[in-house]
């Protein structure tokens, strides 16, 4: 899997763009930045072809916990970090043993002065961020807690799941927990609704595992059908 980070970048450019970077392994549940730091280093998770696991950012509102995104690799993060001052407006931790390579803020620099095309790929990666963002206000605002778990499970599904031969897509090492932050809504709710989702053949559920049996039905849920 290639980074939307190195899209028009030929191998042996984009291997001096990372002989730049630093690699680091963090282990599951270990902290990779926290929410109000100063936003120093860029991470994007690591390139090759054993890429593995996932970061998930969490933030706060009104003093409850709530998960923003899951990371999947190739994904690139913390681009906030190339703006001089910032912050990191969330906390990321580690899900799995986890292999990133991250550039300071300096380097980062210097890349974007070098090779302006990096620049542009990482502001697309941060619009592409934002209007996510903004489309799960959206949704919290106006749609249910049904229609919010299908879009979650879609969303996961399509960042992290793995299609299987017969159509069907499973997302596994979630929490209903997690999925209950990520949908804004409760774990007994969630609960319910996928219990009832599984009478149905829309998906199976087992031990932090969700096969979507049947995707087109479970996009007509999320679209409030």
């Amino acid at each position: 899997m290639s980074s939307r980070l190195f899209e028009g970048f030929p191998p042996q450019e984009r291997d001096e763009i990372l002989a730049l970077g630093t690699p680091q392994v963090f282990r599951r549940g270990e902290i990779l930045f926290r929410e109000r730091e100063p936003a120093t280093t860029l991470l994007p998770p690591r390139i090759g072809p054993h890429q593995a696991d996932s970061a998930l950012r969490r933030g706060r509102t009104e003093g409850e916990e709530v998960i923003m995104r899951y990371m999947a690799p190739g994904e690139v993060f913390a681009a906030v970090a190339l703006f001089p001052g910032g912050t990191y407006p969330v906390t990321a931790e580690a899900t799995e043993r986890s292999r990133v390579r991250t550039w300071t803020g300096e380097a980062l620099h210097t890349l974007v002065r070098q090779h302006p095309r990096f620049e542009t790929n990482l502001l697309r990666i941060v619009s592409s961020h934002t209007q996510e963002a903004l489309s799960r206000v959206r949704e919290l605002a106006t749609e249910n807690v049904a229609q919010r778990l299908a879009r979650t499970l879609l969303r996961l599904g399509s960042q992290i799941g793995h299609s299987e031969p017969d159509g069907a897509v499973l997302v596994d090492r979630i929490t209903q927990q997690e999925l209950a932050q990520i949908s804004g809504t409760t774990l007994y709710t969630v609960s319910r609704t996928l219990t009832e989702w599984q009478e149905h053949g829309i998906v199976e559920t087992g031990r932090q595992k969700y096969r979507i049996v049947d995707p087109e039905r479970l996009g007509g849920l999320a679209e409030g059908g």
